[in-house]
C-alpha cells in the first residue's frame, strides 16, 4: 500500500493530493494514508504536509528500500517481482530459492548486506552492510543452455557503461565478469544456472558493486577498490537505475541473438585483449596471449604450443600474467 500511494504523489507530483483523495482511490483509511505517508518519510522520501490541501512529493530518496526499488522497476517486462532485504545469506542463493516456486517468472532482489556473498569458484565476496550494491537477477530467457554464459558479457557491458553513466571515471572490463577501475576490481558478476541438456530452467545473475568501502581485507587490498576511495560518491539506486536502462537494451539484443554490440562494447573497454594472461581451471594453469572476443563471447587465444584456442566463460579463471589484469 505504501508503494501504491508514492505511486499516487510521483503522478501528481505538480500538486497536492488529499488524505481523502488517496484514501477514496486506494480504499483504505485517512489514518492508514496518514502512517504511510510517516513511513515513506522515514524512508528518505520529503513530502510536504499542508492542513486542508493534503500531501506533495518534494524530492525522491536516494535510498534503495522496497519503494524506491519498485518504483525503479515498474516499466521493465524482465522484472515481475522485487524483493528488497536488510541482509541475506547471498542474492544469488535467495534468487534459487524463490526460483524453486513454479509461479515465480523473473526478478530482481537486492539487499544491504550479504554474510555469505558468492564470488566465482568458490570464493568469497565481501559485502558489509550499506557499503554496496548487492543484487541478483533471476531470468528465464528463451535460450539454449550453451548461450546462457553469453548473460555474463550482457550484465557486465550494462553495469560498465551505467558506472560511466554516473561517473567521470573510465571503466575497464576484464573477460568475461570483472570491471576494473584504475587496475583494481570494483565489481563482480556471479552467472550461476539450472538447465538439462536441451532445456535451460533459469538463470541467477548476482552482481556485486563496491560503493563506499574504503579499506579491503588484506588479501584482496591490492585488487579491489570501490567507487568512493576512487573519489566518487553515488548511490546504489543512481547505479541500478542506469544499469536496469541498459541492461534492458542489451538484453533485448542476447534474446534476439545479436550480441554484436556487446561485443563491440566489450572490446572497447578490454583489459584483456592484447595482454599476456594465466588462465586458470581447476586442474591446471597455463599462459596465453588473448587475440580477440568472439561473436558469441568466447576468448580467442594462442596457447604456449603457438595455437589459436577457444576458451568459454564459466570453464577458466583469466588473470594477468604479473599482476591481477
Amino acid at each position: 500500500m505504501k508503494s501504491k500511494i508514492l505511486d499516487l504523489l510521483q503522478l501528481n507530483s505538480e500538486g497536492y493530493l488529499s488524505g481523502e483523495q488517496i484514501s477514496d482511490q486506494l480504499g483504505i483509511s485517512r489514518t492508514a494514508v496518514w502512517k504511510h505517508i510517516k513511513a515513506l518519510k522515514n524512508e528518505g522520501y520529503i513530502i510536504d504536509s499542508v492542513n486542508n490541501k493534503g500531501y506533495k512529493l518534494l524530492s525522491d530518496t536516494d535510498e534503495l528500500n522496497s519503494s524506491s526499488l519498485k518504483a525503479l522497476c515498474n516499466d521493465f517486462d524482465f522484472i515481475q517481482f522485487i524483493k528488497f532485504l536488510d541482509t541475506v545469506d547471498s542474492t544469488n542463493s535467495e534468487a534459487k530459492r524463490i526460483a524453486m516456486e513454479e509461479q515465480v517468472l523473473e526478478g530482481l532482489i537486492v539487499s544491504s548486506e550479504q554474510t555469505k556473498g558468492k564470488g566465482r569458484l568458490g570464493r568469497q565476496w565481501e559485502s558489509e552492510k550499506e557499503s554496496g550494491l548487492w543484487m541478483s537477477l533471476l531470468l528465464r530467457p528463451k535460450v539454449k543452455p550453451e548461450a546462457a554464459s553469453s548473460i555474463t558479457l550482457v550484465s557486465a557491458a550494462a553495469m560498465a557503461h551505467a558506472i560511466e553513466a554516473c561517473t567521470s571515471l573510465n571503466v575497464g572490463i576484464k573477460w568475461p565478469n570483472d570491471l576494473i577501475v584504475n587496475g583494481k576490481k570494483i565489481c563482480g558478476i556471479l552467472t550461476e544456472m539450472s538447465a538439462e541438456i536441451n532445456q535451460l530452467h533459469y538463470i541467477v545473475l548476482g552482481i556485486g558493486v563496491n560503493l563506499g568501502q574504503m579499506s579491503f581485507p588484506v588479501d584482496i587490498i591490492d585488487k579491489a577498490t570501490s567507487l568512493k576511495k576512487e573519489g566518487v560518491e553515488v548511490s546504489g539506486k543512481k547505479i541500478l537505475s542506469a544499469f536496469l536502462l541498459a541492461f534492458s537494451n542489451f538484453y533485448s539484443q542476447y534474446l534476439e541473438g545479436d550480441m554484436s554490440q556487446i561485443i563491440s562494447y566489450h572490446l572497447a573497454h578490454s583489459v584483456t585483449v592484447g595482454k599476456k594472461v594465466q588462465i586458470i581451471t581447476p586442474i591446471e594453469t597455463r599462459n596465453a596471449y588473448v587475440l580477440d572476443i568472439n561473436a558469441d563471447g568466447s576468448l580467442l587465444v594462442e596457447n604456449e604450443l603457438g595455437e589459436n584456442e577457444v576458451v568459454f566463460s564459466g570453464e577458466v579463471s583469466v588473470r594477468g600474467i604479473n599482476g591481477y589484469i
